[in-house]
């Protein structure tokens, strides 16, 4: 946790401002010198402690020391820049910024992943129903019900109370087909997607069983992004409901990357056919285009929602 630590040097305090950063598998403390007191102003003081986790990050990734197995280190470079950009911009803004900026990308969020889905919703219709605002009367009552299940979905993920285990998974589909007449519980009858045998519904529950212990068991072995954007693409491959599995997928992966200090990826309707595509690849356990894509729609994320803020 960055933090200001007041120290003694022969005898008289001075403030540091500090961190704990673990980077690849060492954890190392670095700190910037701010002087006898703090200023109102601690942005420059910021700025540098940042680039320094930058630079240390850039040193570790040269000695190979980052466990990768997919992405190359100008991949990994980039998507690490995203993920410090989110630390210190979020260790800098106050709650109610922070909450502001949920609520934005939550927005955004069900706008783009109900579109992927086939919502006609424009983003400010989809605005103001999030913020229970006026909204045209004509518009469609399920696709009105898809957005207020969705942001129920997204404070899910956002809550200490979302776990991966079924359990969860499970809660999570069911709040976001509430009142849509769209079976609750894992699917009873065989799905084809793209003209692809989906998993056998008497198996789903053991593929899914099976997926989250690859996700803990690979906790060690493969870089956060990659085994977050893996374990979308095996979700995605299992397809364990009868609908709602894509809107499922993005949130669950969602809260892995916040989960491992990432922030969030949008994945934008305008790229759904590359998106599919992609997904279309890792069904023959060819993971090399979703991750590229998906670090593509991170890098575009932390541009749009922390850099040009």
């Amino acid at each position: 946790m960055i933090k200001f630590e007041r120290k003694k040097i022969n005898n008289k305090p001075y403030y540091y401002l500090t961190d704990q950063v673990k980077i690849g598998k060492k954890t190392k403390k670095i700190q910037v010198f701010v002087g006898k007191k703090i200023p109102n102003d601690t942005g420059a003081y910021f700025t540098s402690l940042q680039q320094k986790e930058l630079d240390e990050t850039k040193a570790v990734l040269k000695k190979s020391e980052i466990s990768t197995k997919y992405l190359k280190n100008y991949s990994i470079l980039k998507i690490e820049s995203g993920r410090i950009n989110w630390k210190y911009y979020k260790a800098q803004i106050t709650q109610a910024a922070y909450s502001r900026l949920l609520r934005n990308f939550a927005i955004q969020f069900i706008f783009e992943s109900n579109a992927i889905e086939g919502s006609r919703l424009d983003k400010s219709e989809v605005e103001a129903i999030v913020k229970k605002k006026y909204r045209k009367k004509r518009l469609p009552q399920e696709e009105v019900t898809e957005v207020e299940n969705s942001i129920k979905c997204f404070d899910y993920i956002n809550s200490e109370d979302f776990i991966l285990n079924h359990k969860s998974i499970i809660k999570l589909h069911t709040m976001l087909i509430e009142n849509l007449n769209i079976p609750t519980g894992f699917k009873t009858s065989k799905i084809v997607v793209n003209n692809k045998n989906t998993a056998d519904p008497k198996k789903v529950r053991k593929e899914l069983t099976n997926l989250i212990s690859w996700y803990k068991n690979e906790k060690k072995k493969l870089h956060p992004f990659e085994r977050a954007v893996i374990f979308h693409n095996r979700f995605e491959r299992i397809h364990p409901f009868t609908d709602g599995n894509g809107r499922v997928g993005r949130l669950i992966l969602n809260w892995m990357l916040l989960h491992d200090g990432y922030g969030y990826v949008l994945i934008k309707d305008k790229n759904k056919t590359a998106y599919k595509n992609a997904l279309d690849k890792g069904d023959t356990i060819s993971y090399r285009n979703i991750l590229l894509f998906c670090a593509r729609e991170y890098d575009d994320t932390i541009n749009e929602f922390v850099i040009s803020n």
